[in-house]
């Protein structure tokens, strides 16, 4: 018989790729965060709420929560408003760095839209899906490629040493304990395995 485990509402996602530096979750994925940002020149592409935003310049992404339109048209290519977003991160799944008045891309996109600003925390008075800074109840790592060095404890893994817990490619652990969540870090298991490691938080 198989059976369900409710480990929460699966809300943020972290997607590291270490190599051979440390890699720890985030802070802004564990403690749940929204952000948003203004955007211009909104292409023929209509961004809609589920899209992964990336960045050109910064490869910066996050995941659409809502989109509005203040003025112009998607059709237009003069679409202008505010995306809300979360999963805030970089293309190696450390913090987000954007930069401002770069271009934004969904999916093969080209030019979606460009950012006016860089995005900022939203406010905890406004709309969240759940409290800001929420704790996450469970987390499910999963490595997709190569073998990792985790580290669950909070003390670095070391490839020297081979210090931490090795996750092969296709393996997952699922983290019921905030502390642990907290803890954890990653690395390459060698210095050349060029691993993936992909973590859900659920509130």
């Amino acid at each position: 018989m198989i059976v369900f485990e409710d480990l929460g509402i699966p809300l943020t996602h972290q997607k590291i790729t270490p190599g051979n530096n440390i890699l720890s979750s985030l802070s802004t994925m564990y403690k749940y965060t929204e952000w948003t940002v203004s955007y211009t020149s909104g292409g023929t592409t209509e961004i809609v709420a589920g899209d992964w935003i990336v960045g050109a310049t910064s490869s910066a992404k996050g995941r659409v929560l809502s989109i509005t339109l203040a003025s112009g048209t998607w059709a237009g290519e003069d679409a202008a408003g505010v995306i809300r977003f979360t999963d805030a991160q970089s293309s190696t799944g450390a913090a987000a760095n954007w930069t401002s008045a770069e271009n934004i891309l969904v999916a093969a996109g080209t030019d979606d839209a460009t950012l006016t600003l860089l995005p900022v925390e939203a406010p905890a008075s406004s709309s969240y899906l759940i409290p800001k800074g929420s704790p996450a109840k469970s987390a499910l790592i999963v490595v997709y490629a190569n073998t990792a060095l985790i580290g669950l404890t909070g003390a670095k893994p070391n490839q020297s040493a081979l210090a931490g817990v090795p996750m092969t490619a296709n393996s997952s652990i699922t983290l019921r304990n905030y502390e642990a969540i907290k803890n954890f870090k990653c690395i390459d298991y060698t210095a050349a395995s060029a691993s993936i490691v992909q973590i859900t938080y659920f509130f």
